[in-house]
């Protein structure tokens, strides 16, 4: 069968869904957070994905999205326990399958993990009809090649292979055929001699006969002629047939004709037209949901608009006559036809009230499976007790009904019927409906909280379910006295905070015990590890990390400089001290940009991707290392190079304010600036006397060695492109490709200052150490001639003032 992952931090539930799943004889596999998910989703992929929008460390939303990024076709389908509008809306908007709300029920979890597993396999089958086209296509390009081949290497094996070819192979010679082997008779259906005597252009489809001579034309003409690959034929018995066709310029008994090879690729043609219809219906359903789901009555629980722009949209998509909503909001036996849609008329009306009880087949089946399609209606069991009194007089010949449930409990129906015969309804029309389904199920849900929040101020009612219900941890704090603070200083005549925060740093201290915290929604309280949200508020404010005083610094200039809304990274800390990296967003609601008394807070805590980055980081940090030693082993006079020249451009970068990820860029390209030296014969870099001309032909080689070593790693920085440039000289006097000027990169242009100091600095097989004040001369004399003249001062600055020097004496 499927294989199926179950996403639920409560144990009970994921094992009993898990059990419910099994029954239909799924592979299940099961996960209590949204990385274990991850993780065993890396080791073996999943057709169905069940995960509850709450989890921990990452929220089912953001699961959703990252199973679609690493394999779209994955369905997905969302557990809440409360679902809302803006739930369901976001949802459909990530490409969720669809939306359970607990209680589950058996019939429930089944019934959706086998709509999706029929989705999932569609999906798989197209995929694989396109993998077998493309195939297709490139043997038959072998096949055109090979056959004609054989056809110059060898009269006698030409006629072989022609003869008994499963292609058509034929000879297209002013306007007939004068040859055609066994296989174009069998596809056009006439015999040899008709094929030799008849026109050649009476066998072409009359739409394609004008575009097919003119390119025969040009290209027996040796003109430039519009590529052949598919066009139609007239068989004999007029049946209309799709060839694949290659052609080649021959010679035919002394003059120019065409060598033709052809496929019958009809059925192909069918398949791929048939995909095509499916593909825009599908896409046409997605486009539908999507725009029901944004739908402005839906959201302000206005049901009755709702409903019949539903009837209206799904009617138009997979052409029904009649789309219906049957509603029991009471859970009693009487039921409300709350809206009828006719097509054909363009009709909308309500109000009919049969009784369930009356078609108790209909009613059971429908509670069971969830949803009862009808390809034949009136033969169906599920549904023939509707014959007499509904299908016959009103035509209704095939039917998809799907339950609407609110909470666990059936509210009612949403019902497509078609008007005629039977009628096959494709998978995505079923996936529609059902997907419709629970859009009808959130406008009930919509109108019932809209009638309920009339009677509470519509404001503060919005505000207190964005505020509390947000799966993002939000505070709301007074700023107030930070403000005071802040006026105070504006008003002692400070003009550079920036500056003056730099001179007392007192300062940020001060108003962060100013703050304090109002309010606070439960997922802040978890997100702190909080025994309850007076717990949180009392002791939010006791410990303030250093690292977290810098991110309120940069809050305190955005406040100074008149922001409303501040975003950024910081860190952060539980409240039994474990610390916490969160993605911060500060903003000022309005009405409140006066005082600050009321300021927004939203957390969302990112510690496991800051984790992972710094571990990816280290990691690659010490590959880059390992690879500069590896290189320094073969050198024993140059042992400790790189690492010199590396820390010498970090200072230079330091000193010219480079941006921080510049400044990690230059430091990785240092410590593998000479890696190219590795494919240098050891002789050659240990060499005790001066390099022939040949010999440092080959050194110079050296970075574009570098550059073929480093360009296929997928670096965080262009390596391979600076071990590249790090001889190119301003003036073009480098190597290896003679690049100038701006042409040459910044961290290139560092790395060449630092690596000619150091170089010029250490002892050398060839000669003794020039010492830093050579270097240093060096450099200042190609200072805007070889040398950028910004990194030589700065180099120069550096050593001068004391402010830098190699940690290991140069040798």
């Amino acid at each position: 069968m499927a294989n199926v992952l179950i996403v639920d931090d409560e144990k009970s539930i994921r094992t009993t869904l898990a059990e419910f799943v099994k029954e239909d004889g799924h592979s299940v596999r099961t996960a209590e957070n949204a990385p274990d998910a991850l993780a065993l989703l890396a080791e073996a992929s999943a057709d169905v994905v069940v995960t509850d929008i709450v989890l921990p460390r990452m929220d089912g939303m953001a699961l959703l999205r990252k199973i679609h990024e690493e394999s779209p076709e994955t369905q997905v389908v969302v557990i809440t326990g409360e679902p809302t509008v803006d739930t369901a809306a976001e949802a459909v908007r990530q490409g969720a399958f669809d939306y359970l709300a607990k209680p589950i029920t058996g019939a429930d979890i089944r019934a959706v993990v086998a709509s999706a597993v029929r989705v999932k396999r569609m999906a798989d089958d197209r995929r694989r009809l396109e993998e077998e086209n493309l195939r297709y296509r490139l043997h038959l390009e072998d096949e055109v090649t090979r056959t004609a081949g054989e056809l110059r290497a060898s009269e006698a094996r030409y006629r072989a292979v022609v003869e008994h070819a499963a292609e058509a192979i034929f000879i297209a010679q002013d306007g007939v055929l004068p040859f055609v082997n066994a296989a174009a008779t069998a596809i056009s259906g006439y015999s040899a001699d008709d094929l030799r005597t008849r026109p050649f252009a009476e066998l072409l489809y009359p739409d394609d006969r004008a575009s097919v001579l003119d390119a025969y034309a040009r290209q027996l003409g040796g003109g430039e002629a519009p590529e052949l690959d598919e066009l139609r034929m007239v068989r004999a018995d007029g049946k209309v047939r799709w060839l694949r066709l290659r052609s080649v310029s021959i010679n035919w008994e002394g003059r120019p004709a065409l060598l033709n090879v052809a496929r019958d690729v009809t059925e192909r043609k069918v398949a791929e037209d048939r995909e095509r219809l499916r593909r825009e219906r599908t896409h046409a359903a997605d486009a539908a949901l999507l725009q029901l789901a944004m739908l402005p009555s839906l959201a302000s629980g206005d049901l009755r608009a709702t409903l019949q722009a539903i009837a209206e949209t799904v009617a138009d998509t997979i052409e029904v006559e009649r789309v219906e909503v049957w509603l029991n909001p009471d859970g009693g036996g009487e039921v409300e036809c709350a809206e009828l849609f006719e097509r054909t008329p363009r009709r909308h009306s309500s109000g009919r009230k049969p009784s369930l009880t009356v078609h108790p087949q209909y009613s059971a089946a429908l509670r069971a499976e969830r949803s009862i399609v009808a390809d034949d209606a009136r033969r169906d069991p599920r549904t023939a007790e509707f014959n007499e009194s509904y299908f016959i007089p009103l035509g209704v010949g095939a039917l998809i009904d799907v339950a609407v449930r609110v909470g666990g409990e059936v509210v009612g129906t949403f019902s497509v019927e078609h008007v005629g015969g039977p009628r096959a309804w494709s998978d995505e029309a079923v996936s529609f409906v059902n997907g419709v389904a629970g859009l009808v199920a959130v406008a009930v849900e919509s109108a019932k909280r809209h009638e309920t929040e009339q009677a509470l101020k519509q404001s503060e009612a919005e505000y207190r379910a964005l505020f509390e219900d947000s799966p993002a941890s939000v505070l709301v704090e007074d700023f107030s006295g930070v403000k005071r603070r802040l006026d105070n200083l504006r008003e002692r005549g400070v003009v550079d905070l920036e500056a003056y925060l730099d001179e007392h740093p007192e300062i940020v201290d001060d108003c962060i015990g100013a703050i304090r915290v109002v309010d606070a929604n439960e997922a802040a309280v978890r997100l702190h590890r909080a025994a309850s949200k007076a717990d949180f508020i009392d002791r939010v404010g006791e410990d303030f990390p250093a690292a977290a005083k810098i991110g309120f610094r940069a809050r305190l200039l955005a406040i100074w400089r008149g922001e409303r809304v501040f975003e950024t990274m910081t860190v952060d800390s539980t409240l039994d001290g474990s610390p916490l990296h969160t993605a911060i967003r500060w903003s000022i609601p309005p009405g409140h940009e006066a005082r600050l008394d009321r300021v927004l807070l939203a957390k969302t805590d990112v510690t496991s991707v800051v984790e992972g980055e710094q571990r990816l980081r280290r990691t690659l940090d010490g590959v880059i290392e390992a690879i500069g030693r590896a290189t320094e082993s073969r050198d024993p006079y140059t042992a400790g190079h790189q690492r010199l020249v590396t820390d010498l451009a970090v200072a230079i970068a330091g000193e010219l304010r480079l941006p921080l990820d510049v400044v990690d860029g230059i430091r990785a390209a240092g410590l593998l600036h000479d890696v190219g030296k590795l494919a240098i014969p050891a002789e050659i870099l240990s060499k005790p006397s001066a390099l022939s001309h040949m010999e440092m032909e080959l050194m110079k080689a050296h970075p574009q060695a570098g550059y073929e070593i480093l360009r296929t790693v997928d670096f965080p920085w262009p390596i391979s492109q600076i071990v590249l440039e790090h001889h190119e000289r301003l003036d073009g006097s480098g190597y290896p490709q003679g690049l100038r000027g701006e042409a040459i990169r910044i961290e290139a242009r560092v790395l060449a200052v630092a690596d000619v100091v150091e170089a010029m600095a250490s002892h050398r097989p060839y000669r003794p150490a020039l010492g830093i004040e050579a270097a240093l001369a060096e450099v200042v004399q190609g200072r805007g001639t070889a040398y950028d003249a910004d990194i030589v001062d700065a180099c120069v600055r550096l050593f001068r003032e004391g402010r830098f020097a190699f940690a290991i004496e140069p040798r």
